[in-house]
């Protein structure tokens, strides 16, 4: 069909949450994984596809913070060609940690830099 394969989707968007992750958190997932022993598994999604993508299309994909609770945080990401909106997905991923396999609340550092990503995202 020449469109692209919705699959890639989710490894796109989550490429693009890793990376804005880094940057907002000042940590990658192997710093967090294997030495702070911190996950970040999603535990809700919802995606909305408005327009069809075809191979070779370049996206930008924009990550925004909705909410942030004690061990929990709402992203919204909106995936545009150009400035055609072509799919929203939007995540609730749970702070982790990987030895306990239960929630844990933000440590400060990374909730205060959470709380100034969602500050400076808000029109």
């Amino acid at each position: 069909a020449g469109t692209a394969y919705y699959p890639r989707y989710s490894e796109l968007s989550d490429g693009a949450i890793e990376d804005w992750r880094a940057e907002v958190l000042g940590v990658s997932r192997r710093v967090m994984h294997l030495e702070r022993r911190l996950g970040l598994p999603t535990v809700d999604l919802k995606a909305s596809f408005t327009a069809p993508s075809r191979l070779g299309d370049m996206l930008d994909i924009i990550v925004a913070v909705e909410r942030v609770g004690r061990s929990s945080i709402d992203l919204a990401l909106d995936i545009y060609c150009e400035t055609e909106l072509r799919f929203t997905v939007r995540y609730t991923q749970v702070l982790t940690s990987l030895d306990e396999s239960r929630a844990v609340p933000w440590p400060d550092e990374m909730l205060r830099r959470l709380d100034g990503a969602a500050k400076k995202e808000t029109p």
